[in-house]
């Protein structure tokens, strides 16, 4: 049989003697201080973030309109080239050498047209000037206000005017 182990003594330690000490009115008070400004630091974190998702999105939304802006500018300088090869097309008497022009202003046209640029015709549109250049009028009978004829192509990108076209209007 096992000998049973004499009872030890509880002892007591000198840290066990001591208390908690009573919450007194400055205490109370430092927890009260405490608590405003763990508010005031939370409602100051809670806005700095509100303002860093702001600033997020408005970055955003500004890298998008630099690069359509740049988009339109560099489509924009390379409309004249169409024309080149337009006018290239109709001096060129030769039918090969016409062809192989008229391939290169394909491939202009549709690299144009995967960026949303397309040809605008308005022949036989009512002449807005908002959308329209007009260099010449003729009198055609019936035909006030309308479009008579395009002399220079006009083109849009997303529904913008990126070049109006230059016409002429019946009066």
């Amino acid at each position: 049989m096992a000998k049973k182990k004499p009872e030890e003594k509880a002892q007591t330690y000198e840290f066990e003697k001591q208390t908690e000490p009573e919450i007194t009115a400055p205490a109370a008070e430092k927890e009260m201080v405490d608590k405003a400004e763990y508010d005031n630091l939370s409602d100051r974190y809670l806005r700095l973030l509100a303002d860093f998702e702001n600033y997020k999105r408005r970055n955003a939304e500004s890298g998008k309109a630099m690069y359509r802006s740049g988009k339109l500018d560099m489509i924009d300088s390379i409309l004249p080239t169409l024309d080149y090869l337009d006018m290239a097309i109709a001096a060129i008497k030769d039918e090969s050498a016409r062809q192989g022009v008229e391939l290169v202003k394909k491939a202009f046209a549709d690299v144009l047209s995967r960026e949303g640029v397309k040809e605008y015709d308005p022949t036989g549109e009512e002449f807005d000037p908002k959308k329209h250049e007009a260099v010449m009028s003729r009198e055609e009978e019936g035909k006030q206000g309308k479009i008579l004829q395009v002399l220079k192509k006009g083109y849009l990108c997303d529904d913008k005017v990126l070049r109006h076209p230059m016409v002429v209007v019946g009066k």
